[in-house]
Parts: structure tokens; C-alpha cells; sequence
């Protein structure tokens, strides 16, 4: 049935006729190399490749201002990581790309061709936020394996995000936006300055620097994170606070008075709704530059010198912090045993942390030509150091348990007269230093080598060195002793590893109409096994109006430092859950403690595994493009990637619902109350997933009322199945919340745009299906739904007073559409899905540049 599907979509799409691209003038023959190949060809001979290239002036049109809300827009991009996963979490603030759904890991990212150092605190890919995008010319963005092209890691495929190479004269720019509900103001101030004419004079120097402040949104300023279902998540460390008497192990309440909504009273205890207080998106504020100098050295070679800094500051809020258990008093009737204290820390007001990212990168280029021969050589070091800190809301457990014993804190009292107390036990402090560092090195040669009876033979030769390292130290006098930081057992981890790799390629004209490209590459990486990764592609154009186009690959992933040196962490899990194990029946295990039988969050223990397999993948693809008029262009591409032995997390709920299964994993006392599970990286099962990318433009006859031009850019994904362990059950995720979330049946964006002299503009629109929800089959919480589609249009107008002068203004969001409606419980925003979904709602924006 899904092939059929998959067939009539691309029939659909021959119908309207995408893939050429009209880059330039048949006219132009400037030699360029375009992301998924080495080989430097004229710009007309590059109209087949399977690339989509994204230029950023359009969509700043559209009001997109950060590299993740652009890649966000991406129709094959399905990120489940960004900004708001701050809140409630560990990240260090990063956001980051995965194509087609496959994960980070999985998606190069690469700045002017070259990659840059993964985020020290993910480990597996480059964080969007430390690319400059003011000074991004265009995105090029490549869906298909090409490892055998750029490294082992390019098995979803490549984004590569190219800079300007020359900027003359002083520009200024800058936009505000202003929700409609509140919070999330943004601001966004940018310069350059260049000097001198790579043509006339031989060099280019430039100089540019961008501002970006974006306030928070917080829960209580939307209307769909505020309220309380039936399925909002609640916690029995609430303010009253509640207790496990440690004669008879029951719960019991401080003051059953419990503070509606925030907290309300269920079973006999107050509950507090933690959803209601955090961040729905954190503050950010980012200042990234780039300095770059470019000398033409002769007429064959050009010298440049770049450097980039981003700093990224994250501010996230969480709710106040829970006591989980870990404060004691003695028991009033008996004080050889001991209370369990579940008390959130209401007075001390949102747990506050800071994550401080920086990102650097130096690159020399040397390129040109030589007796025929294209040559770019390079040489650079890029590094991440993200610092993370508690700013206010967190407690010393230390002191606030003296404090408790001491009568100094009464963690019960309501009445607001012990505020100094709190404030005593309270913590602040950086808990981490985090840095990811990467050398390298590299050479690649490229020329028309021969000809043959079709046209010229193509080839590309290279090597490349780098050196990586990653470490993770912990600022102990904080961790071990700060509350409901998930680190109080962590411990430093370092490591470093050095890898080389060569690599061949060659275009060959086998027939007027058919070309094949080959290419192979070779890794060897110090700590594991080395890997030989071929790859075939041809393109068949049977008629100048109609081009056939497909590819066969091989992939290789080592495991990356991250999942290698990944510190051991205690973590709560995102899924509350009642310890059988402790609660048998419904009744306390004799000599446990009792909070076996609450249905609670709890600790899981996460980290590293040097013992792992590195990932090997197979992918194909076939596509059709046509063309029937210069105008229009439409393309489909099927395409399927398998990996096997896929390195990642097991989801917790696996442990959780088989705890029979998993018994090695789960960590208890001497007395059988649970610890904490472990959750390392590991070597699972296997990942099959297929799909078809759909591209179509079209620009219309131009009339007296301007010029008007339609895209859309679709995925279709047929198949996401996945083992989580060898030799085990296939499980699809589209269109289903299994496990770790959902994978999108279909997402498309469509842009309509319109110039007529001064003025132009685009309406554009992003959609991504709807699927079944977390606990859609959960009756009794009411849950048995659909999560329904989710689709934002943006609109804006441009008028360019003169060359130099250009203002827009426009609407996001222009319906207000707010998130879907989700019963996910796996994250701290709740009622919807903070990683697929924006929670800013209408928002105004004016955006104005000037050239000098």
C-alpha cells in the first residue's frame, strides 16, 4: 500500500512538473564546487544535483532570525532538539539538525565547507546557534548519504552553510518582533564593514557583528500551557509540602490547604502542577562576529584567513525545586526513624540556570589553480566551551538539612516569616565547564582529466587529518551538594582521539545523456575500526525537459567522543512511574521505604560506554526531475537509509514497562528501595527508514500586476522503523508517539512570493501532519486522540526605497495558531509538544537595512 502511495506521489509530482535549478545565465561559466561533490564544474553543469540551496535574504523575509528556526524550516529536517529543551534540562542551550528525522548525529553540519567542533555537552554534531547567520550567504543542503564525500557521519546528509565572501562598505541592519500574548520579544542589531575589490585591487577585508535578544515565555502567559487536565503532570513535592512517615511509611500532608492551581489536593496530600511555573522558551541573548581577509595572489590563487566567534548566554526557568526525598527530620512519635521531606521550594521562587556557549573557529584557505588543476588546501582549529551555572532557586542540601535539624528552617511553615531562612540554605555556582575541540587539516585537488566521446572526465583527490577531544569537569563543592541537579554523582571525563582519511572521486560522461559519478573514502580513526565507504550516482537526462537521477551508498559512524566519554549523570526520568519491585501489591515491601508505591519521577543514571561498535548504513535513492518550461521545475526523489547497530539511549520506558527484562539495570539499597536505573549509550538494534522529498518552483508569467512565484518543498516519510536491540521487534514511529516521540508522516513548506518594482512579498506557510499521541489509548485520563496537524503561514511586504535603503514588516504566525494539544508527559512544558511546535503565537515584526 505504501509503495503504491509512494508511487502515485511521484507521478503527482511529474505532473506538475522540481530539480533544475537556475542558479545562473547559460552564459555564466564561473567554476564552483556545490555541496555533494569535489569537483569544480561551471554553474550550468550543476542544475542535477539533488542540493537545495536557501538564500538567507529570502528567508529573513519570512521573519527568521536564527539558524534553527531556518533549519526548522526545512521541510526535511525533523529536529527534536532546540532552545526550549533548555528548560528542565542539561544542553547547555543547543539546538541542532537532523534531516529526515534520523537524528544530529546523523546530519553534518558544515561552515564554508569544513566542519566545526561539536557542542561539548551533546558531543554528537555542531550546534546551530554558533553559526553567524548574518553573514550566511546561503544554505545548501544536501539529502543524501555522502559519506563517502565529506566523513562517516554524513549518513542523513549535509548542511553546509556558506559565508559571504567579500562585503564592501558599511551596512546596518536590525529587527524587532513583538508577540501578540506577551513575552518573547526579540531584538536584532547587525554591522559590517569591507573594504576593497577582490577584482580591481586584489583583496577584501571584512569585518561583521550581530546582536540578538529574545525575552522568555513563560507558561503562565499561554492560555494552552496554563491550564490542568486530566493528563497534566503533578508532583507530590508541592508547596505545602508532604512527608513519608518513617514509622508507618505512608504519605502524609503538612497542611492539606493546598494553593489551587499550583497545587491541589489528591489522595490526601497536595500535589503541585509543576507545568504551570517554568519557561515555555528561555531568554536568549547571542553576539557572534566574523572576521575574514581575502588576497588574490597573482591571477590563479587566492589566500583568506577567517575567523568566527559566537557567544550564546541561555537563561532557563524551571519550576522550584523539589526536595525528592533527600531532606529528613526525625519522626515526632518515634526519632530513631526518620521523615522523608517532599517540599518544593516555593519561596525561593524558579530554579534558574545559565548556560554560557561560546564557539570559535579559526580557518586558512589556500586555493587556486595549478597546470590545470584546482587546488584548496586549509588548515584551522575550532573549539565549544560551554559553561553552565545555578543562578537562584537551588538549595544546599547540606545546609538546608542542618538548617532542618537545627530548627533553624521550618520547611512546613506557610506563613512567609522564614524567607531569610530559605534564603540562607540557598546555592548559586558554576557546576560545569564543558569544552569540544577539533585540528584539522586538509588538501584536495580537482580537474577535467581526459576526454572521452561523451565530454570530459572529472576527477577529485584528497586527504584530510584531525585531532578531537572532549572533557567535562564539574565544579564538585556545587554538584555535590546542590539539590535536583541530576550531578550529585558525576565525575570528570576526558578524551581525545585522532583520525585521517582519503578520498577519490570521478564524473564520468558515459553517454551524452548519461553521467555516473563514483567516489570512495577512507577513515581511520585511532580508537576504532577504520572504513572503506564507496558510493555510485548517476544522472540519465533521456530529454533536455526530463532527467533521471538515483545513488548507492555505504556509511560508517564511529562512536563519537560524546558517546565514548559521556559523564555518568543521575537524572530524573521524564516518565512517572510506581516501583513494583518495592510496592508488591500495593503495599510497601517490608523494611523499604514507601515511596515504592507513588507514582513519581525518579532517578536514571546516563552516560558514556567505551565498549561500543561503530554504525554501519546502506542507503539508495531514485529520482525523476522535469522540466517543461525554464519556469517551472518539479522533482521526487525515493530514497531509504539502514543502519545497523544504531548507538543511542534506551528509551526508559522499555525499562520501566519490563522490569523483569531489564533487572541488571535497576540499582537498589541494602533494603530494596530503588536507587536509579541505568541508561547508558549502547549499541542497539537496527533503523530502516524510506521516504520521498517532493520540490516544486514555479514563477509565472510576469503581467502589469508584478511577477509571482510558488515553491514547495515536502517530505513524505513511508517508514521509520527501528529495533532497540539486536535481533529484536520492529517498531514504526510515523505518525505515532512511540517511545521517544513521533516521527511526521509529511511536512512541507509552501512560499508564494510577488515583485513588482520596489516592492515584494511572500507568504509562506509551514505544515507538519498530525499523529497519534503519547496515550491514545489511555481512557481513563481521556486521552484517546489524535495530536491534530500543526500549520503556520508568515506574511511580509518589502519596499527598497533605493539601493542602499530596504524596510519589511511582516506577521508570524499570521492565524495565531497555537501548539496542538499533547498528552506528552516526557518533558517539563506540558499540554503540548515544546520540540516541534513554537509557543510565541502572533507575532509582529519590522526589519530595516542600509548599505553605504
Amino acid at each position: 500500500m505504501r509503495v503504491k502511495t509512494l508511487a502515485q506521489a511521484i507521478a503527482a509530482i511529474g505532473l506538475m512538473g522540481s530539480g533544475f535549478a537556475h542558479a545562473a545565465d547559460d552564459n555564466q561559466l564561473e567554476r564552483v564546487t556545490i555541496t555533494g561533490s569535489n569537483i569544480k564544474r561551471s554553474i550550468k553543469q550543476e542544475k542535477a544535483l539533488p542540493v537545495t540551496i536557501l538564500k538567507t535574504e529570502d528567508l529573513a523575509k519570512q521573519g527568521l532570525t536564527t539558524v534553527e528556526q531556518v533549519v526548522n524550516s526545512i521541510a526535511a529536517n525533523q529536529s527534536t532538539q532546540g532552545a526550549s529543551y533548555a528548560v528542565g534540562a542539561s544542553t547547555g542551550g543547543g539546538s541542532f539538525a537532523s534531516l529526515r528525522g534520523l537524528g544530529n548525529q546523523y546530519t553534518l553540519v558544515l561552515l564554508d565547507g569544513r566542519r566545526m567542533a561539536n557542542q561539548a555537552i551533546d558531543g554528537t554534531s555542531a550546534d546551530l546557534n554558533a553559526i553567524p547567520l548574518s553573514v550566511i550567504d546561503r544554505v545548501e543542503v544536501l539529502l543524501d548519504g555522502a559519506s563517502a564525500i565529506y566523513g562517516t557521519d554524513a549518513i542523513g546528509g549535509v548542511m553546509n552553510f556558506i559565508t559571504k565572501k567579500s562585503v564592501k562598505g558599511l551596512n546596518i541592519g536590525g529587527s524587532f518582533a513583538n508577540p501578540q500574548h506577551g513575552g518573547g520579544d526579540e531584538k536584532r542589531l547587525n554591522a559590517s564593514y569591507g573594504f576593497g575589490d577582490l577584482g580591481l585591487d586584489g583583496f577584501n577585508v571584512y569585518g561583521a557583528i550581530d546582536y540578538l535578544k529574545r525575552d522568555a515565555v513563560m507558561a503562565s502567559q499561554r492560555d494552552f500551557s496554563n491550564k490542568i487536565t486530566a493528563d497534566t503532570g503533578s508532583s507530590p513535592n508541592a508547596w505545602p509540602g508532604n512527608y513519608v512517615d518513617g514509622v508507618t511509611k505512608t504519605w502524609k500532608s503538612s497542611n492539606t490547604a493546598c494553593r489551587p492551581p499550583y497545587s491541589q489536593l489528591v489522595d490526601g496530600i497536595c500535589k503541585e502542577y509543576y507545568s504551570l511555573y517554568p519557561a515555555l522558551s528561555p531568554e536568549v541573548e547571542q553576539v557572534s562576529g566574523i572576521v575574514r581577509g581575502t588576497k588574490r595572489l597573482g591571477d590563479n590563487h587566492e589566500l583568506s584567513l577567517q575567523y568566527t566567534r559566537t557567544e550564546t548566554i541561555t537563561t532557563s526557568q524551571n519550576a522550584p525545586l523539589p526536595t525528592g526525598g533527600e531532606i529528613t527530620r526525625a519522626n515526632a512519635v518515634d526519632p530513631t526513624k526518620r521523615d522523608l521531606l517532599y517540599v518544593r521550594t516555593v519561596p525561593l521562587g524558579n530554579r534558574e540556570t545559565e548556560a554560557n556557549s561560546v564557539t570559535q573557529r579559526l580557518q586558512v584557505n589556500l586555493e587556486g589553480l595549478v597546470a590545470g588543476w584546482d587546488y584548496r588546501a586549509g588548515i584551522g582549529r575550532s573549539e565549544n566551551l560551554v559553561k553552565e551555572t545555578l543562578t537562584s532557586g537551588y538549595v544546599s542540601k547540606s545546609r538546608m538539612q542542618a538548617a532542618v535539624d537545627g530548627g533553624a528552617l521550618d520547611p512546613f511553615d506557610l506563613s512567609g516569616n522564614n524567607l531569610a531562612a530559605w534564603r540562607a540554605v540557598g546555592i548559586t555556582g558554576q557546576t560545569k565547564e564543558a569544552k569540544s575541540t577539533i585540528d584539522m587539516a586538509d588538501a584536495k585537488i580537482s580537474r577535467e582529466l581526459f576526454q572521452l566521446p561523451a565530454g570530459m572526465v572529472g576527477v577529485a583527490l584528497g586527504a584530510e587529518v584531525r585531532r578531537e577531544s572532549l572533557s567535562t569537569v564539574y565544579n564538585k563543592a556545587i554538584t555535590r551538594d546542590a539539590l535536583s541537579t541530576g550531578q550529585s554523582k558525576t565525575e570528570d571525563s576526558m578524551g581525545s582521539r585522532s583520525a585521517y582519511a582519503v578520498f577519490g572521486e570521478a564524473d564520468i560522461p558515459v553517454l551524452k545523456n548519461l553521467d555516473l559519478q563514483l567516489a570512495t573514502r577512507y577513515d581511520h580513526y585511532s580508537d576504532t575500526e577504520s572504513s572503506l565507504n564507496p558510493k555510485v550516482a548517476f544522472k540519465f537526462q533521456p530529454d533536455p525537459k526530463v532527467m533521471f537521477r538515483g545513488s548507492a551508498s555505504k556509511g560508517f559512524r564511529a562512536p563519537s567522543l560524546y558517546d565514548i566519554y559521556r559523564p555518568n549523570q543521575l537524572q530524573l526520568t521524564g516518565t512517572k512511574f510506581v516501583d513494583a519491585a518495592a510496592c508488591p501489591s500495593g503495599s510497601p515491601l517490608p523494611g523499604t521505604d514507601g515511596t515504592g508505591c507513588s507514582k513519581m519521577q525518579r532517578d536514571k543514571r546516563v552516560g558514556g560506554n567505551k565498549n561500543l561498535s561503530p554504525e554501519k548504513s546502506s542507503s539508495l535513492s531514485l529520482g525523476m526531475v522535469i522540466e517543461p518550461t525554464k519556469d517551472f521545475t518539479a522533482s521526487a526523489d525515493l530514497w531509504w537509509t539502514m543502519i545497523k547497530d544504531q548507538i543511542n539511549i534506551l528509551d526508559e520506558t522499555l525499562i520501566l514497562n519490563n522490569p523483569a527484562k531489564y533487572a541488571d539495570r535497576y540499582v537498589r539499597d541494602a533494603n530494596g528501595n530503588y536507587q536509579y536505573i541505568i541508561d547508558d549509550i549502547s549499541n542497539l538494534g537496527n533503523i530502516s527508514a524510506s521516504g520521498v522529498d517532493l520540490r516544486m518552483s514555479w514563477t509565472l508569467p510576469k503581467t502589469s500586476l508584478g511577477t509571482f512565484m510558488a515553491t514547495l518543498d515536502g517530505t513524505y516519510l513511508a517508514k521509520y522503523a527501528y529495533q532497540n536491540e539486536k535481533g529484536g521487534d520492529y517498531t514504526n514511529s510515523v505518525g505515532r508517539y512511540v517511545d521517544a516521540g513521533p516521527n511526521f508522516r509529511w511536512q512541507h513548506n509552501l512560499t508564494l512570493s510577488w515583485m513588482r518594482g520596489a516592492w515584494s512579498a511572500i507568504l509562506s506557510q509551514n505544515y507538519k501532519s498530525g499523529y497519534t499521541d503519547q496515550n491514545a489509548s489511555d481512557n481513563s485520563k481521556g486521552s484517546n486522540h489524535m495530536v491534530k496537524p500543526y500549520s503556520t503561514w508568515n506574511v511580509s511586504g518589502t519596499y527598497a526605497f533605493n539601493k542602499q535603503f530596504t524596510v519589511t514588516a511582516g506577521i508570524k504566525n499570521l492565524f495565531d495558531q497555537e501548539p496542538p494539544y499533547s498528552n506528552q508527559q516526557r518533558l517539563t512544558q506540558q499540554n503540548y509538544d515544546p520540540r516541534f511546535t513554537d509557543p510565541i503565537g502572533r507575532s509582529f515584526f519590522l526589519k530595516g537595512a542600509y548599505k553605504m
